[in-house]
Formats: structure tokens, C-alpha cells, sequence
């Protein structure tokens, strides 16, 4: 095995639902959590941000069989619910932030909009209200296109208006429909946003107690539907803000959605340019040895048990480097 080998796990929601107004959330309930902790720590040496920063650049190797944890969104669960179970452990992990949601007055993001409607409303429910408000304002629908990467576990119908909303609506539109769906259906974003999302305290006391923060974007836009200005605007000034709020002298970054085709190559020059130590997407895999340091591959927890027997099979190398 490769000394830059290294299984590299993502989580995001970590919450039990059947205690939430929400209990169709996908989330991973907190025991589930733990016990995969438990598999992971008799198989893998689970490693930190920088020992994976050392291996990915080619400055040092990996342990046998590494692995590092890594979570999206900034999510208060991440500080309530994971923070503690991993200092109890002993263990690191990554923590993905995005500036519109951890900010001190936080603005909630259109995807956690989407979550929570689809959970609250139905995938038939929201998708209709959604098509009635794209005819309210002489919007048709356009043609859809396969995208790499998109969320395998989604059954057809929540696939779709996912795909509606987040690939192919305008962004204006799409932010005007949620504004209102989310209003009339669920209440005030601002005050929701307020609980849901890491609050820059929390995120500094996780900083002194070794967990490692990255950047997810300023407003968790898909990069690949964005100019080369706009993704500038998304992603130069990351490292610093990050760096600002915690004190780390490295930054990683971590794609919204993920899919390789949902960043370009202008995504990955503004990322070296802007001083990033390195990127994950979500191609279901082991980083390997040749993978580029900006396009690491990620795979998801409900991947590996308990929730199956064993690692996923490989998924096909992509770069957007190749694009």
C-alpha cells in the first residue's frame, strides 16, 4: 500500500432527527457516529489535517491504512455533537465553513433551504410549489444534463427538483423561490441560520483544541456555474478570513455538491493563486498517489459501516485538469 494512501470520510448533518422538528432529515444519528468511530479506529489510524497536507504535497508519508474525517457546512451539530465525541477520543478532524453561514449575523444557504423544505414539505410537495413558482414568473424549465458526483442515495423524485433548483435555475430566481417557500412554509431564515450554523466562538474554541477548519465558499454557489470573476469573489478571500478566525497557518477547501464537473479549471488556478493547501471533492474513493492535491476524493460515512460491509468499490479517476 501506498504511503500516500488514505481513505478520507465526509459527514455533514450528525444529529438525532426523532428529537428535531425535522425528522426527515438525512442525518447520521450520534450512536451511529460513534460506533463508526469505533470501526475506524480498529482498521485505520485515523490521521490529522496536517499530516495529510504533508503526504499530499510529497513532504512526508501516511501511516498504514490512514484515515482523516472531514465535515461539510459548519453545522452546529459539528460543535454540540462531534466535537465532544472526538476530544473524548483523542481524534481530529476538518471542518468545512462557509462564510455567509458562520458569519456573526449568518445568512441561511440556499442548499439548507432545500434540506429543510424537502423534509418538512415532500419531494412531490416542494417540487410541484416549486414548478407553480417558476410559472408565476414566466420561467420555464430547462433541459437537465448528468453531473458527476450528485448524491447517489436520493431517490429519483428528490434527484429532480435538487437538480431544478441547485444545476439549473437561475440563481436569482432560484434564491427568490426558496426566500419564499422557506417564509411561508417554515419561518424566519435569519433566526433558523442563528441555530443551525457554527457561531465564530464555537469554531474558535474547536481551533485551540486541534480541529482543523477549511473553506466551502463564501455562499456555497456551484463554482462550475460561475465566471472566473465570480468564483474569485467565492474563494480568494478564504484563507485569510479562516486564518483570522482560528490561527492556522495552512487553509484546505472543500467543492460544494463536490462532483468534478461542478468546478473548472479556473476553480483550481484561483485556488492555487489564493494560497490553498489543498481541495477534496467527492469521487468515491481512496486518495491515491497520483491524485492532484486539489481534487482529493472523498467518500461518504453511509459508504462504510455500519451502514455496509466494506469500502465501495473505486470510483473512475476525473480532473477537471482533463476537462
Amino acid at each position: 500500500m501506498s504511503d500516500r494512501t488514505c481513505l478520507i470520510v465526509m459527514y455533514h448533518y450528525v444529529r438525532d432527527t426523532t428529537a428535531t422538528s425535522f425528522p426527515d432529515i438525512r442525518a447520521l444519528p450520534p450512536q451511529l457516529l460513534a460506533q463508526q468511530l469505533d470501526w475506524l479506529q480498529q482498521h485505520y489510524t485515523v490521521i490529522d489535517q496536517a499530516a495529510l497536507e504533508a503526504a499530499a504535497c510529497g513532504h512526508a508519508p501516511l501511516p498504514p491504512d490512514a484515515a482523516l474525517l472531514t465535515f461539510d457546512d459548519g453545522l452546529v451539530d459539528h460543535y454540540r455533537t462531534v466535537f465532544p465525541l472526538l476530544r473524548a477520543r483523542g481524534l481530529r478532524g476538518t471542518f468545512f465553513i462557509a462564510e455567509d453561514a458562520c458569519a456573526p449575523a449568518p445568512r441561511l444557504l440556499a442548499v439548507h433551504k432545500v434540506h429543510f423544505l424537502l423534509a418538512y414539505l415532500g419531494a412531490e410537495a416542494f417540487g410541484r410549489a416549486v414548478l407553480r413558482a417558476c410559472e408565476a414568473i414566466g420561467l420555464p424549465r430547462t433541459g437537465s444534463r448528468e453531473v458527476l458526483g450528485r448524491d447517489h442515495w436520493d431517490d429519483g423524485g428528490v434527484r429532480a427538483i435538487k437538480h431544478l433548483v441547485s444545476y439549473e435555475l437561475p440563481f436569482d430566481a432560484a434564491d427568490r423561490i426558496l426566500d419564499d417557500l422557506f417564509a411561508g412554509h417554515i419561518g424566519d431564515a435569519a433566526a433558523f441560520a442563528r441555530e443551525l450554523y457554527l457561531a465564530p466562538a464555537m469554531i474558535r474554541e474547536m481551533a485551540a483544541a486541534g480541529m482543523a477548519f477549511g473553506h466551502h465558499t463564501r455562499t456555497h454557489r456551484m463554482l462550475a456555474r460561475l465566471t472566473a470573476a465570480e468564483q474569485d469573489a467565492e474563494l480568494r478571500g478564504g484563507v485569510a478570513w479562516i486564518r483570522g478566525m482560528t490561527g492556522q497557518e495552512t487553509v484546505s477547501f472543500c467543492y460544494p455538491w463536490g462532483g468534478p464537473q461542478t468546478y473548472t479549471r479556473d476553480t483550481l488556478r484561483i485556488l492555487r493563486e489564493s494560497g490553498y493547501s489543498v481541495a477534496f471533492n467527492t469521487v468515491r474513493r481512496r486518495m491515491q498517489p497520483e491524485d492532484q492535491r486539489y481534487e482529493l476524493p472523498r467518500i461518504d460515512t453511509r459508504d462504510l459501516p455500519p451502514y455496509t460491509a466494506s469500502e465501495p468499490a473505486p470510483a473512475p479517476a476525473f480532473s477537471a485538469e482533463e476537462a
